[in-house]
Order: structure tokens, then sequence, then C-alpha cells
């Protein structure tokens, strides 16, 4: 990737780190525990198993559950929007 794609890197890199910061601002303005805000930043990073693992890992157990939950449903909200998106951007072009 560093060959073929560096600016699709970096790209990547921009967008994860745009997330953790408007998650980590928006968490503690709103007054959201810091284990939930980075399990939600990793929820819509990595989706719901990478989530989980990290919650299991750091011995989150409470968490597990909702953070599958949550990263359930962003699949489900997301693959809409980003569908929605797409067709009307398509249109555009």
């Amino acid at each position: 990737i560093f060959m073929n794609a560096p600016l699709l890197l970096a790209f990547v890199f921009v967008v994860a780190m745009s997330n953790l910061i408007v998650s980590l601002f928006a968490g503690k303005l709103f007054r959201f525990r810091l284990e939930e805000i980075l399990l939600a930043c990793n929820a819509s990073v990595g989706g719901p198993t990478t989530a989980a693992a990290m919650a299991i890992a750091k011995g989150w157990q409470g968490l597990v559950a909702p953070v599958m939950l949550v990263g359930t449903f962003g699949y489900l909200i997301g693959n809409y929007v980003g569908t929605l998106l797409g067709t009307w951007f398509s249109t555009l072009v």
C-alpha cells in the first residue's frame, strides 16, 4: 500500500484521526466515559467485531454487548446511507 496507493493511506489516516478527535470532543461534551468513546470510535472504523475484541481485551465486559449492537446498527444504517449518497453523487457527475 505504501508503493501503490500512498495517497489513499494518507486519506484513510486523516479520516480516522478526524473521527477520533470529533468522537473524543463530542463524548466529553456529552459526558460519556472514555471507554465508551473509544469503543464507539473503534466500532465506527473497524466494525463490531474489532470493538468487541477491544472491549474483551481491556476487561470492559459490560460493554461487549452494547458495542456489538452499535456496530451492527452502524452497518445497517451506513449501507443504506452510503448507497443513497453514491446514487445521488452519480447523478451529479
